[in-house]
Order: structure tokens, then sequence, then C-alpha cells
């Protein structure tokens, strides 16, 4: 079970590399594609795939509760090399437009990935660990991929550099393929229930988890809303270094990385006295880091900047604790697929957002949203432990 986990992880670290490194040279890659291309495209054109990721999700989560979700995992990762090889053979805007469609659309291995893993991790803990090892090798590639891709760029043509990613979801796919196939029973057991049970499962099984799904969108836009504009809000503190504003950049993904796999235990100390502790905890962090961020100062936002990962540490662990006890494993891909949306949604909504408040307002205003939708999501989940589980036991007792 251990190897099956981690050829999962290599996967989609392999995978994630190539997806999440490339949009940050966006910028560079527009400009080879005519003169007549202006670099403001960028911003759109960066939350293109994660839009249609979105959109598409549903689709994909009820095509791999019923066709397979190894099938699917293994349908995201041609869809993912497809778009590349489109993008790397691209000559004009619209040829490159049309890539970054078919990657969103037909990509999406987050979400199929733990879908597929739901399938083979029966016990609710270890898929909770499971999920967080994900979102690890996620954080990894997001730290490695900029590095190792501005390097390789600094000699080749961007557009040629999507053809060589190319290749690694295809190697990822060879992997996948020699990983076992899951029991996918839900066309077949829903055959054999009575008329409108299966339904009615179904349907209770995912609105029992709507209050998780919302929790993942504002956790992503609290999140995602401080990244655009990180660098140029920094550089108003003083003389900083690009290196320096771009180390405090990633320092609370370095912070995941140490504490992601350590938290379980501190995690179940904490959750004995309230079930939603953990998620609690990482919101109220969130909070304090955004406004410790509103205090120019250099030493401070070092601290903010840790502050804000234990944040992204505890907020995923509850997230993804949360997620695995209410987790019906039949829709296990409407489920993930619909988790991995709303976090799609809340990004591209965050990065909306940004764009729009820093053309009225001042740099610092992102900060103050992200603290603003931490503290209200924070007071929504400590009111919906209190009143949310007797809404439940009415629902049931209706069905």
């Amino acid at each position: 079970m251990t190897k099956l986990i981690y050829s999962v992880l290599l996967c989609h670290f392999i995978a994630a590399f190539a997806a999440l490194g490339m949009p940050l040279f966006l910028p560079t890659v527009l400009p080879t594609l005519g003169s007549s291309v202006n670099a403001e495209w960028a911003g759109v054109l960066f939350i293109l795939p994660t839009f249609c990721t979105a959109m598409a999700a549903r689709f994909w989560g009820q095509f791999a509760d019923r066709y397979g979700k190894r099938r699917s995992l293994l349908r995201a990762q041609i869809g993912l090399a497809a778009g590349f090889m489109l993008c790397g053979m691209a000559t004009t805007l619209p040829m490159f437009v049309f890539g970054l469609i078919v990657q969103g659309t037909f990509g999406g291995t987050m979400a199929a990935s733990n879908s597929y893993l739901s399938s083979q991790v029966e016990e609710a803990k270890a898929l909770a660990k499971t999920l967080n090892k994900t979102q690890l090798s996620a954080r990894l590639a997001l730290i490695v991929a900029p590095i190792g891709l501005g390097w390789a760029l600094s000699g080749t043509n961007p557009l040629t550099a999507y053809l060589w990613l190319a290749i690694l979801p295809l190697i990822a796919f060879a992997i996948t393929l020699t990983l076992p196939v899951d029991k996918t029973e839900g066309h077949q057991t829903q055959s054999k229930s009575p008329v409108g049970k299966p339904h009615t499962r179904s349907a209770y099984s995912l609105s029992a988890l709507y209050w998780v799904f919302g929790a993942q969108f504002s956790f992503a836009f609290a999140m995602v809303v401080t990244f655009p504009y990180f660098s140029p809000y920094v550089e108003q503190y003083g003389d900083m270094s690009p290196t320096w504003i771009g180390f405090m950049y990633a320092l609370p993904h370095g912070i995941y990385l140490l504490f992601a796999t350590k938290i379980d235990t501190l995690s179940e100390k904490i959750n004995r006295y309230q079930q939603q502790a953990t998620l609690w905890l990482g919101f109220t962090l969130l909070f304090i880091s955004c406004v410790m961020h509103l205090e120019q100062n250099e030493a401070l936002l070092f601290v903010a900047r840790v502050v804000f990962g234990f944040g992204m540490v505890c907020c995923y662990q509850g997230l993804h604790q949360a997620l695995t006890n209410r987790l019906n494993r039949q829709h296990g891909g409407k489920v993930f697929s619909r988790f991995d949306a709303m976090s799609k949604w809340g990004g591209v909504a965050a990065g909306l957002s940004a764009s729009l408040i820093i053309r009225f307002y001042s740099l610092d205003v992102p900060f103050l949203l992200s603290a603003l939708v931490s503290v209200t999501t924070l007071i929504a989940l400590i009111i919906h432990s209190k009143f949310g589980h007797q809404h439940a036991t009415n629902s049931i007792t209706t069905e």
C-alpha cells in the first residue's frame, strides 16, 4: 500500500511540476506569439486553466465514479500532456489559448489523484494523512518548478519548453498504468437498490459536505488573494532584494513541507475537545498573519509568513479530516472533484478580486480582505458546529 501511495504522489508531483511551473513565465511566453500580443494577457491566461478545471469538475467526478477512478487519473494525465503539446506548437495567441483550455478542461490531476487514493486507502485517518501528502507534493512542485524552469528557460524558446514538459505527464501515465484498477461499483450498486434510495443517499452524502466545500473555497480565496501583488507590496518595506522577496513568498509553502506530516498527533489532541478545532485554528492563524502583514516591518514580516504557513498546515489538515470522516467512497469521484473545484473557484475569485481591488485601492487591501474572509469563515464554522449537527440529524430523520 505504501508503494502505491508514493507512486501516485510521484505521478502527481511530475504533473504538478509542469502545470504549476509554466504559468509564472507567461509574460515571457506571450511576446513570442507575435508583436501584437500584449503581456497584460498574462493575468487572464494565468487563471484560464484553473477556470476550465473548475467548470469541468462535476462531469469528471461523475466519470470517475461510473467508469473508474484510475481511468479518470489516466485521462487527466493525457489531457495535461495534450494541452502542453498544443501550447508548445502554438504560433498564434488563439492556438495557445486553445492549448490552455485543453489543459484545464481535460487535466485536473489533483482531484483525480485524490479520488483514486480514496478507492485504495480504506481507513479514514490514513486517507486524511495521504491527502495531506498530495498537497505536500503540490507545494514541493510550487517551490521546485519555478527554480528549475527559470534555469532551463534561460537558453531556450519558452514555447519549446511546453513540448518538453509534455513528456512529464506521459511518464506519470506510464507509471499509473502499473497501478491496480479500482473497484468501481457505483452503477451496479444502484441497480441492486430500491428505486430512489441511491439518489437520496448520494444527495445526502454530498449535502453533508457542503460546509466543507464552503470552507475550502474560503481558504483558497484567503490564501490566493495575497499572492499576485505580494512582491510589489513588500517592496514598499524598503530596500529588499528580489531574492529575499522570493524567499518570503515561498516561506509559507516551506513551512507546509516541513510540518504537514508532523501535525497529525497534535491535531488528534486538539480535536478531542472539539472536532473542528484544527480547522478553526487554521483560519485564526491566517487572520492573525494577514493583520501582521499590514504592519510594514521586515522582522514582523518574517514572523507573519511563518504564521501564514502554519495556518495553511492547520487548514489543510482540518479540511482533509472533515472530508474523510464524512466521505462516501462510492461517490469519491464526485466528492473530490467538487472539493478541488471549490479550491479552483476560490483561486479564480481571489485573482480577479485582487486585480480589481488594486485598481482602486492600495496594495495592502488584499491582506485586509484575506483577514476579513478568514475571520468570517471562522465565525461561520463555529456557528455551524453548534447548529449544523441538529440540521443533519433532522435530515436523516426526514429521509
